[in-house]
């Protein structure tokens, strides 16, 4: 026979289990792969073709010489964010998912304007200057 101790632990550990459960599966569905463009970085601008928008309003724009990705963020047709996905906490690498940025080093998080939404994060993400030209989004790596 189970003692009124042993039910409310049971209950606990069960109630905790779904709890657990249920924030998991709200980041793995947040975790969805994002569509990436690779390009070479070492110009001074970046054109993302339209297309590349297709399947979702975020693009990575990648180089595979350089530590850090640009997220490019489709706003509306005409307007576009292009932040520099390394954080401003200690430099390390955010990671992009459809509902916001997440540094996993210490934890800071952005929305997907940039701004700082949980700390250590001391500033907003780097913002470059996008615009839209005949087929693409151009991307200002100088600004």
């Amino acid at each position: 026979m189970q003692t009124r101790r042993d039910f409310l632990k049971d209950s606990c550990k069960a109630c905790a289990g779904t709890s657990v459960l249920g924030l998991l599966m709200t980041q793995l569905s947040a975790c969805s792969s994002l569509p990436v463009y690779k390009t070479n970085l070492g110009a001074k601008t970046v054109n993302v073709p339209f297309t590349s928008f297709a399947e979702s309003n975020l693009v990575i724009v990648r180089d595979m010489q350089t530590p850090f990705d640009i997220l490019v963020v489709k706003k509306s047709e005409t307007e576009y964010n292009a932040l520099y996905l390394k954080c401003t906490h200690r430099e390390n690498p955010v990671s992009a998912t459809k509902t916001g940025l997440y540094c996993p080093e210490h934890g800071s998080t952005f929305d997907l304007e940039g701004n700082v939404t949980k700390e250590p994060a001391p500033a907003p993400l780097k913002r470059f200057t996008t615009s839209v030209g005949e087929g693409s989004v151009t991307i200002d790596l100088n600004s």
